[in-house]
């Protein structure tokens, strides 16, 4: 078997999601945003061109980076035997989660969705680099195996969030990707904002934090944190409820919000955060969706659309306090909506939820103003 040498942070298979079944020649524009200096003689130099026509053979690789080295001896298990088994099952259901259908999801479907995202967002060049200093470690080897034991660290604060699949069918622009596509956007913190500044993006913990990943073409996930639904006059910069890691977690599939058609203006403003929030590379068939700021009335960070923007519809989401599940060997397990256990004589919660219920009503009242009111259908769908 052969030695692994090329290692694509952004898989072969993710890319040709992006580009167009029709498209002659399989190729991305791929940007490079900070064009490699290069030196001529006499002591010039020149900067290489900053987009270049490339295949998704030649897009967000990197040699090496995932090779691990034991004295003489180097192995490449962590792309073959690591990423090759979460490549292949985020493979198999991304189309899937995309194309939303419940009866189409094979069983752990969203469980091996959610794995393939975690991995996604650590094992980029970005990613690595955040791994790095969050261990302090100045060892690509000790960073590997970091990224190994903190696999699956955001799978628990995803789960408990509001997931909406929004589509672009009708716009001229479509999605483009990076070279770190599962990035974070929370209005409140610029990108010079101290936490997220390179390689650090806003904290999926934090109240008013989006989640965003392009799944195709005319495809993105938003993720939302529950408590913003509900609330979204609160601070953003506020820590959610029972935010945590690793710990076990459920979710109905039928809630997943779907069908929302963006305009011309909220594809640009997404591709914006894309792109802003990358390294370094960012691709596109079209060349002229790499540069999103050009069709934008303003590039302030929270000003991006309006207040609406990446939100989940409030109407479709319901105030449940919690879920049950019984198994047939007799064995039960319980949770209220924000992961704790269940408990009817906790003031704080209730206090929460008495507030939480009042913004909610409100925040749907809103939703009816600027959208009109849910249609029987679309009311039977999600409740």
């Amino acid at each position: 078997m052969s030695f692994t040498t090329r290692n694509h942070y952004v898989p072969q298979w993710y890319q040709y999601l992006f580009i167009p079944p029709g498209l002659r020649e399989k190729k991305f524009f791929y940007l490079d945003k900070d064009p490699e200096k290069r030196p001529l003689p006499g002591g010039r130099y020149y900067f290489r061109d900053a987009c270049r026509r490339l295949g998704p053979i030649n897009c967000f690789m990197q040699d090496h980076l995932y090779t691990l080295i034991f004295g003489e001896q180097a192995s490449d298990i962590v792309e073959k035997s690591f990423f090759g088994k979460i490549d292949e099952t985020g493979a198999g259901v991304i189309e899937a989660i995309a194309e939303y259908d419940p009866h189409t999801i094979p069983r752990n479907g969203l469980s091996d969705f959610t794995r393939y995202l975690d991995a996604q967002k650590l094992r980029t060049p970005k990613g690595l680099d955040y791994l790095r200093r969050l261990t302090r470690s100045g060892s690509h080897q000790e960073v590997l195996y970091a990224m190994r034991q903190l696999w699956q660290v955001h799978a628990t604060i995803w789960t408990e969030g509001v997931w909406e699949i929004l589509q672009c069918d009708n716009t001229e622009t479509k999605f483009i990707i990076s070279d770190h596509p599962v990035t974070t956007y929370n209005r409140e913190l610029f990108p010079l904002a101290i936490p997220c500044r390179y390689p650090l993006d806003a904290p999926i913990e934090l109240l008013g934090t989006h989640t965003i990943f392009p799944l195709k073409l005319n495809r993105c996930l938003v993720i939302t944190n529950l408590g913003y639904v509900r609330n979204p006059r609160v601070n953003p910069c506020k820590e959610r409820e029972n935010s945590r890691y690793f710990e076990n977690t459920i979710k109905d599939i039928r809630k997943i919000q779907t069908g929302r058609q963006l305009s011309e203006s909220e594809v640009c403003a997404i591709n914006y955060i894309i792109k802003t929030r990358a390294k370094r590379y960012v691709a596109a068939a079209d060349e002229e969706w790499l540069y999103p700021e050009h069709h934008l009335k303003t590039t302030m960070w929270n000003k991006l659309a309006d207040r609406f923007f990446l939100m989940p519809d409030p109407r479709k989401v319901s105030f449940s306090t919690g879920i049950f599940i019984g198994g047939k060997d007799g064995s039960s397990w319980a949770t209220d909506e924000y992961g704790r256990p269940v408990r009817d004589d906790d003031p704080q919660v209730e206090k929460l939820r008495d507030k939480e219920w009042d913004t909610f009503q409100k925040a749907k009242q809103a939703w009816d103003q600027k959208f009109g009111k849910l249609t029987r259908d679309e009311m039977v769908r999600y409740f």
